[in-house]
């Protein structure tokens, strides 16, 4: 593969936030613009050379731009004006703020609370996650199959002004950026084919390798995007755009999801949308938060409809987006679901005591525990498959069995609920139905 660093990077760039929307792609430095320094007590202009300046000698701009006759001695409390153009850069560090999976950064196996460098290359593979947080609190969300380098992490000595820039060689990106108040700051994600730079919104980039096509939604903000020898798009909150689109189109509304306070018992975990109309596809995915800074899970469905399995007991998130015919993700919806594994098994088994049939119905919990405390069942045996036109109702029952002797002939439906009391509120889940069929004789 090739490095991301050496991949072409074509002329199509993307700009967010009102005041980045110029002619220039990126935020241009003038050495005219300047920061502001108050002099403190035994300050010179040698010792704020060495510990602020990118080259000690550039003392002897500053001190011809406040004309200073002796750079050793400087008035307390004067304010000076010092060049951004002069003033040394340093390296700051991100931080792995959650994994979920396999996740490379550089060599090595990304733990949380692990440093995140410049030059650092981001790996996820399948169903693998991670999420950045910045010194500012920006955080940065990697999906599966993604392969990001981080090109630019560095502060401006004295000034308030951080440049971060990471590169999309592969999959998706997701940026939920805290407003920045210094105008000089830059939060860039870079593609082969695009350029994004933010100041305080939420959005996705997303490089395909394959058609070397660009993708941009937006959450939150606004982004301008300009492709080379084209005319500008203004892309707001609620549209998206890719490469080989004239202009913005609206990003399909978030789908609703159906049961939406079901509690998730089943072995599978399964998830029905409402279908959004123009929609080609669905991108579902389960977090440990609301934010989604600790994804665990995701699948992309031709319909409106996903399963997952692995998943253990606890509350988690699930957020749902339709996909359009351009591949624009639209945008998202979360809901709060319980996770509670709950399997009934049920059997049978028929004998006879005397000269009557008896019937033994038995079923097992095995994730309640092996002394079921607690729990308490209810069996029904009805002539419907609904459990109207009941035979048998018995509620209450502690123990994994229940006896009927002397069953008339013909067609029955049993099945059996369990019923567990939690901290807040009582769990309830009935068996499949299963058919039982008698015959007349003893």
């Amino acid at each position: 593969m090739t490095s991301p660093r050496t991949r072409p990077r074509h002329a199509l760039w993307l700009l967010a936030g009102a005041s980045l929307l110029s002619s220039s792609p990126v935020c241009a430095r003038s050495p005219a613009e300047h920061v502001e320094y108050k002099v403190l007590k035994g300050d010179t202009l040698y010792d704020l050379a060495i510990r602020y300046l990118a080259n000690p000698g550039g003392y002897a701009v500053v001190q011809k731009l406040n004309r200073i006759a002796n750079p050793r001695r400087i008035p307390t409390g004067r304010t000076l004006k010092i060049p951004r153009a002069l003033l040394r850069r340093e390296p700051i560090e991100a931080t792995v703020l959650s994994y979920s999976g396999k996740v490379l950064v550089g060599a090595r196996t990304a733990m949380v609370g692990m440093k995140v460098k410049e030059g650092d290359l981001l790996e996820t593979a399948d169903r693998s996650f991670v999420t950045l947080r910045l010194p500012d609190a920006s955080t940065v969300s990697l999906p599966s199959r993604a392969l990001v380098m981080v090109e630019l992490l560095r502060r401006t000595l004295l000034a308030d002004s951080v440049e971060r820039r990471f590169t999309i060689a592969r999959g998706q990106a997701t940026g939920s950026v805290t407003p920045m108040t210094d105008p000089h700051s830059t939060f860039q994600f870079q593609t082969p084919r695009a350029m994004t730079s933010v100041r305080g919104t939420r959005f996705r980039v997303n490089y395909d390798p394959q058609d070397s096509s660009s993708r941009v939604e937006v959450v939150e903000g606004k982004v301008a995007f300009r492709e080379s020898g084209q005319v500008e798009q203004l892309v707001a909150a609620g549209f998206g755009t890719k490469d080989s689109l004239p202009d913005p189109v609206p990003l399909l509304p978030p789908p609703a999801l159906t049961a939406a306070d079901k509690v998730q018992d089943e072995e599978a975990l399964r998830f029905a949308l409402q279908p959004v109309a123009g929609a080609a596809a669905y991108h579902i995915q389960i977090a440990r938060d609301a934010g989604f800074l600790e994804a665990i899970d995701e699948t992309r469905s031709d319909g409106p409809e996903a399963q997952f399995s692995g998943i253990g007991n606890g509350t988690y998130f699930v957020r749902s987006s339709a996909i359009d015919a351009n591949g624009l993700e639209g945008l998202p919806s979360t809901y709060s679901f319980e996770r509670r594994l709950n399997r009934l098994r049920t059997s049978i088994e028929e004998g006879r005591a005397g000269k009557y049939r008896q019937y033994l119905f038995r079923w097992d919990a095995p994730d309640l525990g092996p002394d079921l405390a607690g729990t308490q069942f209810r069996f029904q045996l009805s002539r419907n498959p609904d459990g109207s036109g009941a035979v048998a109702d018995q509620t209450g029952l502690k123990g994994s069995s229940f006896v009927i002797t002397d069953l008339p002939g013909g067609t029955y439906y049993w099945r059996v609920m369990s019923m567990t009391t939690g901290p807040e509120r009582i769990y309830t889940k009935w068996s499949s139905t299963n058919e039982l069929r008698v015959g007349a004789g003893k």
